[in-house]
């Protein structure tokens, strides 16, 4: 615009003898630059407060890592060990859990697996027969003439059919169940045998019933049942014997992880003469470590702030966040959190000042170790109440109710007390079958004893070996329990059933809660009624019902949870049967509440984010502005041009008029010199 303007201005050739091209810009520029000058300080002092909000979260996130360790009750738990070498075991976890104190241990069994192997083939590959084989864990009798079904695990049917009954085959079907039953086929001196290796433990060894299904015979070679016993058993399993501090326990693996609470350890072989000696010992470094680190890192914190809000000694000059509200609003935030008790603490160290932390003058903290200051100094606060130092510092949730326990809390849970108040229990679907019609001992021996179980709508077909003979109706619903819970439609979906006895009836439970919870009889076989089973329908469960500070709360099954909104959003109650009522006081602990204080202002939708937003919004508007003068600053230059052009044309004539009109006189008539 400007080119073009001053090009037309030349062209017509300046009469004026003023350089307007020069003018005009010196113009436009005295015009624009205030414009220019507010802009430029706007985004210079914009650039400084990204840059300074970029430190203050960088800030921020180093203060909360140095929370993270004091948050958790590991480092308050911690525990130190020693134990002799010795080749009798080895420890593989120490938890925070672990019972501080002195232990003798004597390995007098270590755990075995039982095996068993079939009888030799030719090649690996060799065709076996086809059908269905169940494997059902338990403990075989010394005759290995009685089995005792162990209706707390959970076996595995397995198919055979043509595209597997092979000896390689039936490996892989059998490790593929995945049910912790090892099958391999070793050579043994030019034959091939199938080898099956259970889980350690004496009541884990192994029944195999086989229902052949008449494609190809020859899988009864597998069976290892009370009605049969093709396979050979090469060892017993045995559990483990040891004794801890005089006492016996046994135990199915020698991987021990429940003998001493929060210590685990493998036991390699037995001895009748060797002792182990262990002791555990609490170890509180690390909870003082994390704390000095804490204190050091808030005043980390406080020095690097101080020169984005305040005033920066290093550069004399005060921060570029110095006016801004938000920035000194988080800032003194987490000072007033420091110096606050914390909330949900009622009794006990509410605050840091009752651990010997204290806050000097320039807003600092240190730690009071002087002895002549016992009330508040920390190493005794440490030796002699550490159980508060704890629970100052860590989470804590309480129920003066054993049968109300709290599983859970998140961030929206407000610390405080809530009272809880159940007003329905819930209960799990259950049906009773008739008394049996036939006597005890009682054999299966060509009878019909199947039907259909619905498990919480699961559908299981359940048919009982044939060939047993049991002698009490205690029996059948073990047996009963055991086979309903290996079925693989009840496995994938996750629910099981408990089966036992009541008033001389079968009795069928769920273990679920809540109103999906059901039990219905769908088929029965011809000799069912033996049994006490018929078609029928159990009584469905119900869920759990109550208040939380008298506002109605959700339940689902046996968990109860407190309304949306409400204070103690959150919190998950399990409610153990006959609950009536509890008092649930919950806690963040110092480190939690500064945690999610931090991580309120940290967070990806949270104060800082939210102000970063802003200042992109600032440098649009910014640029938008610049766009402005710009637009603005040719209008007025275009503006100017033209007026100088006016003038231009304006001088021009004139002097073309003074060109004309010298030498006038010498050209009239009767002026003309002759």
């Amino acid at each position: 615009m400007a080119t073009i303007g001053n090009d037309i201005i030349n062209t017509i050739g300046s009469g004026s003898g003023i350089n307007s091209s020069q003018l005009i810009n010196d113009l436009v520029e005295i015009n624009d630059l205030p414009q220019q000058q507010r802009l430029d300080s706007r985004e210079t002092l914009l650039d400084a407060q990204i840059s300074d909000y970029g430190l203050l979260r960088s800030a921020m996130s180093e203060l909360e890592a140095s929370i993270a360790q004091l948050s958790s009750a590991d480092t308050f738990d911690a525990k130190a060990v020693s134990v002799p070498d010795t080749s009798l075991l080895a420890l593989t976890k120490l938890d925070s859990s672990a019972a501080a104190g002195n232990y003798q241990i004597k390995v007098e069994q270590v755990a075995q697996s039982q095996s068993l192997s079939s009888g030799g083939y030719a090649s690996a590959d060799a065709e076996i027969g086809t059908g269905e084989l169940t494997l059902r864990f338990g403990a075989w009798n010394g005759a290995l003439d009685a089995f005792s079904v162990d209706a707390e695990q959970t076996g595995a049917s397995i198919t055979i059919d043509e595209t597997n009954n092979t000896l390689e085959g039936l490996r892989d079907a059998i490790n593929d169940a995945d049910i912790g039953v090892q099958a391999a086929v070793v050579s043994d001196g030019g034959q091939y045998r199938l080898l099956l290796t259970s889980p350690s433990g004496a009541n884990n060894e192994l029944e195999i019933t086989v229902a052949e299904d008449g494609v190809v015979a020859g899988l009864n070679d597998f069976a290892f049942a009370e009605s049969g016993q093709s396979l050979t058993q090469q060892q017993e399993g045995l559990n483990a014997q040891l004794r801890v501090n005089g006492l016996q326990v046994e135990r199915d693996s020698n991987n021990i992880t429940d003998v001493i609470q929060g210590l685990e350890f493998d036991i390699f072989s037995a001895s009748t003469t060797e002792t182990v000696s262990i002791s555990i010992s609490a170890d509180r470094t690390l909870a003082e470590t994390a704390i000095r680190d804490f204190v050091a890192a808030y005043n980390t914190f406080l020095g690097e702030t101080e020169k984005l809000v305040g005033y920066n000694e290093e550069t004399e000059e005060y921060g570029a966040l110095r006016t801004d509200s938000l920035a000194n609003n988080m800032v003194d935030s987490v000072r007033s959190f420091l110096g606050a008790a914390v909330p949900g603490i009622g009794a006990g160290f509410t605050n840091l000042a009752n651990l010997g932390i204290q806050t000097r003058l320039d807003g600092t903290l240190e730690i009071n170790e002087d002895p002549d200051r016992p009330n508040t100094n920390f190493q005794a606060a440490m030796g002699e109440n550490y159980d508060l130092v704890k629970a100052l510092f860590t989470p804590q949730v309480s129920s003066d109710n054993n049968k109300i326990e709290v599983a859970s809390f998140s961030g929206a849970t407000s610390p405080g007390d809530y009272e809880v108040v159940i007003t329905q229990q819930a209960t799990k679907g259950a049906l009773t079958a008739n008394a049996p019609a036939a006597g005890f001992p009682l054999d299966t021996t060509g009878n019909d004893y199947t039907f259909s179980i619905a498990v919480d709508g699961v559908v299981a077909d359940i048919t009982l070996p044939a060939g047993v003979i049991y002698n009490s109706l205690e029996d059948v619903a073990v047996d009963i329990q055991s086979l309903i819970n290996l079925d693989s439609s009840i496995q994938q979906a996750g629910v099981s059933v408990e089966v036992g006895v009541v008033g001389g009836a079968l009795q069928f439970g769920s273990d679920s809660y809540g109103h999906d919870s059901s039990v219905a009889i769908k088929t029965v076989g011809a000799d069912a009624g033996d049994l006490g089973l018929q078609v029928a329908t159990g009584t469905a469960g119900v869920d759990v019902a109550g208040t939380v500070n008298g506002e109605t709360a959700f339940g689902y099954g046996n968990v109860l949870l407190p309304a949306i909104n409400s204070a103690a959003e959150g919190l998950q109650f399990i409610v153990k049967d006959g609950a009536t009522s509890a008092n649930v006081n919950f806690s963040r602990g110092f480190a939690g509440g500064m945690s999610s204080l931090i991580n309120s202002f940290l967070d990806s939708k949270g104060l800082i984010a939210e102000r970063e937003a802003k200042f992109e919004t600032e440098r649009t508007e910014i640029a938008d502005d610049r766009t402005d003068v710009e637009r603005r600053s040719d209008a007025y230059r275009a503006r100017l041009e033209s007026q100088f052009l006016a003038m231009e044309l304006i001088v021009n004539n004139l002097n073309n008029t003074q060109t004309f009109l010298d030498g006038l006189n010498d050209r009239l008539p009767f002026t003309a010199p002759k």
